[in-house]
């Protein structure tokens, strides 16, 4: 099976050091996949990695993965790809979800729609090598992203592969997510990518299950001082039960 060459390499910064007085954002998905809110913080990613944005639920994971992805205005972030100054519409035009439900292309016909990307790219391969490299199914080959399931991601994946897309990113979910997609062979598909100089992001709560995948996981949780004595001396004035709160 032939290999194309690898992209060419790259770097994204991300420079928080402008915010002074605004230190979180906040972003809505709509009503599907919610909302989030990150706590601004300066970044670097690599292409060719995978990597697991971690943190508590609604607390930066997804609206990290998103702003990379294109979908989130910068404000006053200062975003660079290899040192040179980037906006949000150069992100766009070379990011890819790997989660197609709410997409333009959910209604994507499989082999139909990476056909059509080999032939607009021009791109060296065929839908036999991309399917045999995404672990792609011949039964599933007419059906729309949206129908699939376990073969949904990878289908996303092949489809952003032959669209030259660079980025992939997806929404939060939990580790158990990720283990079943990589049980039925996910992670194949993501190398796949890195392996082409794509960069994959995925957000979850935890590090359980990423940190065996992921070439580098970013924390983003931060220490959050909750005043607890205060709390428990509320609920003694009014419930009389200051105990409730160890």
């Amino acid at each position: 099976m032939k290999r194309e060459k690898q992209k060419d390499s790259f770097q994204i910064t991300i420079d928080a050091s402008a915010y002074t007085s605004l230190i979180e954002g906040a972003a809505c998905f709509g009503k599907n996949d919610g909302r989030d809110c990150w706590r601004y913080s300066s970044q670097q990613f690599e292409s060719g990695k995978i990597y697991g944005l971690v943190s508590e639920y609604e607390q930066g994971c997804m609206y990290l993965s998103y702003l990379l992805g294109g979908k989130i205005d910068f404000g006053d972030l200062k975003m660079s790809w290899n040192g040179n100054c980037i906006q949000r519409k150069d992100l766009e035009c070379i990011s890819w979800n790997l989660e197609p439900a709410c997409e333009p292309y959910r209604k994507s016909i499989v082999k139909k729609a990476v056909n059509a990307a080999i032939r607009k790219h021009k791109l060296d391969t065929t839908f036999a090598e991309i399917q045999e490299r995404f672990c792609l199914t011949p039964e599933r080959e007419d059906q729309r992203l949206f129908q699939l399931s376990g073969e949904r991601w990878r289908a996303s994946a092949a489809l952003g592969f032959a669209k030259n897309k660079r980025i992939f990113y997806a929404p939060y979910n939990p580790s158990v997510f990720y283990y079943q997609m990589c049980q039925s062979a996910l992670l194949k598909s993501l190398r796949e990518l890195t392996d082409s100089g794509a960069l994959v992001l995925l957000p979850a709560g935890s590090d359980n299950f990423l940190k065996h995948i992921a070439d580098e996981c970013i924390y983003l949780d931060f220490d959050r001082h909750y005043e607890i004595e205060a709390l428990r001396q509320r609920y003694q004035q009014y419930f009389g039960r200051g105990d409730w709160i160890r």
